[in-house]
């Protein structure tokens, strides 16, 4: 009877339901439809508006720009590309030149288009500073207008998917209300809603259980199932939580521990700063005590001090090449406070661990027990079994000029740290070598020009060496400037050297620190650029360039530019201020430019006590060569030229001033000769010739070769000489010069010499026009020889 009934009542009110339901969806669909077509269509007007908000963002500089430029052609590719865009009907620009009564417009519109109010439009002005600076001027005024057709598609789409949804919400909800009547779930859900209620932590154990007769697989079977499902994973989530929280507490002990570790890392790594800051203030008080010294055994003595402080160094020393350039001689070598006497390295002797390190391709030789006691050992020293030993080149000027060795009776005694210890000490050792080296050969050369001068004058005695040592001692005071000029130029590079090295050291750590790993090979680019050899500025050009830099650096924005473009021209890197830029915006570029500044300062004293060196070597090499007097007269091939230009380095005082000297040398083939009485020749007929006028005009020196001859001619601009003395100018004791200031020797020991290598000597005289002595010197003399 129960299993009859129960079909029909269902039916009868589902069927009810089911018209009214429908009735209600039907009506709520409508309306929602309608209202929802309204908001639609007003958020449609909105994203267009949007988008013309934002092509109004992009294109409204570049159009002002374009404007601005009068880029015609470029307002026509903007706005056919602000057409592209699918929300934009038309485009119309304004143009303003100008007054503001001079107005342009410009118009453009997608095919089909129509005006319409409902669709958005958004005006824009056109403004644009010209320059840095500036205020903003008005060009003109952008007008975008949306096209409806775009609003009219999306709100069809939208219309579709409202319709649809309605449609599937009304279903879904008739159905839903016919399945609750229908099944009658109201109290099964009471019976689970209290289940649940009841639920705690207790009773997750207790299944839910509707009692229902037969086992349905329902809904509400599956509901049933679920709570049963979702309070077994509660316990399950419960007893994994218990299990969490105890690894929870046990993670924390062990992250506690973690925490004090990293501490003590922390504060071990702070102690190794303060190491390092340490290590590099001892190595800026080496190379400061290092420099400051012109001795090469002072030089030492102070860097084995420094290095004992601060590495293990039983056993240092330092050698150099020797000028010969073909062994090492160690100056210091000291073991235990004992000194071992100088020794000669061949560079051929490859066991000496020395030779080794000078000759090897690497920075450093790092020798063990069993190199360093198996290599040989100087004389004279302890003889106790070394346990390490490293070994590092010495450069300065980019060339090897000895090598510094540190030994220790302690094995695996130099890691890391003493290699970088050696690196930093190693070239202020090599530039303090360098520069004793320089001022030695300066003191040596002083010290040769002294004695050549005094054998000069020991000379004095003979007839042939006579005129020559009176033209000499015409010469001394000149030369004697000419070396200390030079001298006085090492003595002030050093002392530049000492204060910039000075003011180097405590900025250049600071510096280093302040600099990122890009901005420090900048800096090392900013060196080596200031080191590269570039043409000298005069005052005028340098400052034009100078304030040609300033105004370049004030367009970047850069502040203090004048101080700044006058530095970067002393670093003569003002060709590549664009690469430098990062480094230039720096908080810390003055302190940058001043540390770069003082190393410029180092390399460029350095370069002018080599340049005093290479001069004062020349007078010496000049004096050496006139004043030797080699008793075997041996001819030798000699070269005109040289033997000429070491007489005119003598008298460089003397036409430095107000000579005009012209060479013509023409290329001639070496002579068989007798060097040093040729030297004589040619120090006589200059010596008169700058006699003759007086010290004031124009010497010429000619070099050509004629017809199997070398001929060697020396013109004047003088008084030249009346032609009835001419034919006794060569005869001896004849003199025109007052009395004591000529012996008559003069010319008569040239036409001796000329005529002793089988040649001749002829003049050429003008009164009030000059003099020309022309030397005749055949290739074929070695008989009169």
């Amino acid at each position: 009877m129960r299993q009859r009934l129960r079909p029909r009542l269902p039916a009868s009110l589902a069927a009810r339901l089911v018209l009214l339901t429908l009735g209600f969806c039907l009506a709520f669909s409508l309306l929602a439809v309608g209202l929802r077509a309204a908001l639609a269509w007003q958020h449609n007007q909105q994203v267009m508006q949007g988008e013309l908000a934002l092509i109004v963002q992009v294109y409204q500089h570049t159009l002002a720009k374009a404007i601005w430029e009068v880029d015609n052609e470029g307002l026509e590719v903007h706005l056919g590309s602000a057409l592209q865009v699918p929300a934009v009907g038309a485009v119309e620009v304004e143009l303003r030149s100008g007054s503001e009564l001079k107005v342009q417009t410009l118009s453009r519109q997608r095919p089909g288009y129509q005006a319409s109010d409902r669709a958005p439009s958004l005006e824009a002005p056109l403004s644009l500073r010209p320059y840095v600076g500036a205020s903003s001027q008005k060009v003109g005024r952008l007008l975008l207008r949306g096209d409806e057709r775009l609003i009219w598609q999306r709100l069809s789409a939208d219309l579709r998917d409202i319709i649809v949804t309605q449609l599937v919400q009304s279903l879904l909800l008739a159905g839903f209300i016919m399945l609750i009547f229908n099944r009658m779930v109201t109290e099964h859900v009471r019976r689970i809603a209290r289940h649940l209620a009841e639920l705690g932590p207790e009773r997750l154990h207790q299944h839910l259980d509707l009692k229902r007769g037969t086992e349905r697989q329902d809904e509400l079977a599956q509901l049933v199932d679920g709570v049963n499902q979702l309070q077994d994973s509660l316990a399950q989530y419960l007893k994994a939580q218990q299990q969490v929280e105890a690894e929870l507490a046990h993670h924390r002990d062990h992250l506690a521990e973690l925490v004090s570790e990293r501490t003590q890392e922390l504060s071990e790594a702070n102690q190794a700063l303060e190491n390092s800051a340490h290590t590099l203030r001892q190595l800026g008080q080496i190379g400061l005590e290092t420099t400051s010294f012109l001795d090469v055994r002072s030089v030492c003595e102070k860097l084995h001090h420094g290095l004992r402080q601060m590495m293990d160094a039983d056993v240092y020393g330092v050698a150099l090449l020797l000028p010969e350039g073909d062994a090492l001689q160690y100056v210091y070598f000291m073991e235990q406070g004992v000194e071992a006497p100088p020794m000669r390295l061949p560079l051929s002797d490859t066991r000496w661990l020395t030779v080794q390190a000078f000759l090897a391709e690497s920075e450093f030789l790092l020798a063990d027990a069993a190199q360093a006691s198996g290599a040989p050992q100087l004389e004279g020293l302890v003889k106790r079994p070394l346990g390490a030993a490293i070994l590092r080149s010495l450069v300065a000027n980019g060339k090897r000029i000895g090598v510094v060795c540190v030994q220790s009776y302690r094995e695996h005694a130099y890691g890391q740290r003493e290699i970088e210890i050696l690196r930093s000490t190693s070239p202020y050792a090599a530039i303090a070598l360098a520069n004793a080296a320089a001022y030695a050969n300066a003191e040596s050369a002083r010290a040769e020009a002294a004695a050549a001068l005094a054998e000069l004058r020991q000379a004095q005695a003979q007839m042939v060496q006579s005129e020559k040592m009176a033209a000499l001692g015409q010469l001394v005071a000149g030369v004697a400037h000419e070396i200390n000029t030079p001298i006085g130029a090492i003595k002030a590079s050093g002392s530049n050297i000492t204060v910039a090295l000075w003011q180097a050291l405590h900025q250049l750590p600071e510096v280093l620190r302040a600099l990122s790993e890009s901005e420090r090979r900048l800096f090392e680019e900013l060196i080596e650029g200031a080191q590269t050899f570039r043409p000298l500025l005069s005052s005028r050009e340098e400052r034009t360039v100078v304030r040609e830099l300033a105004v370049q650096l004030q367009g970047q924005g850069l502040v203090g530019a004048r101080l700044m473009a006058s530095q970067l021209v002393q670093l003569q890197v003002q060709e590549r201020v664009e690469h430098f830029l990062p480094l230039l915006r720096h908080v810390q570029v003055d302190r940058v430019l001043g540390t770069a500044l003082c190393l410029h300062t180092i390399a460029s004293n350095a370069a002018n006590i080599h340049t005093a060196v290479e001069k004062v070597s020349k007078i010496v090499f000049a004096l050496k060569s006139y004043s030797r007097s080699d008793h075997v007269e041996e001819p030798v091939l000699t070269d005109l030229q040289s033997t000429v230009e070491t007489v005119l380095t003598l008298y460089q005082s003397q036409l430095k001033h107000q000579v005009e000297l012209v060479r013509r040398y023409q290329p001639v083939a070496p002579l068989r000769c007798l060097p040093d009485e040729l030297c004589q020749v040619w120090t006589n007929l200059i010596h008169n010739a700058l006699q003759a006028m007086q010290y004031k005009g124009t010497l010429t020196i000619a070099i050509e070769r004629q017809d199997g001859e070398a001929v060697v001619a020396f013109t004047d601009s003088g008084c030249g000489i009346p032609p009835e003395i001419q034919s006794r100018i060569f005869d001896a004791f004849f003199t025109t010069k007052p009395r004591g200031e000529g012996s008559g020797l003069g010319l008569d020991i040239v036409r001796r010499i000329v005529h002793k290598h089988g040649g001749c000597i002829e003049l050429r005289s003008e009164v009030g026009v000059g003099s020309t002595f022309a030397v005749h010197l055949p290739y074929a003399n070695e008989s009169s020889l």
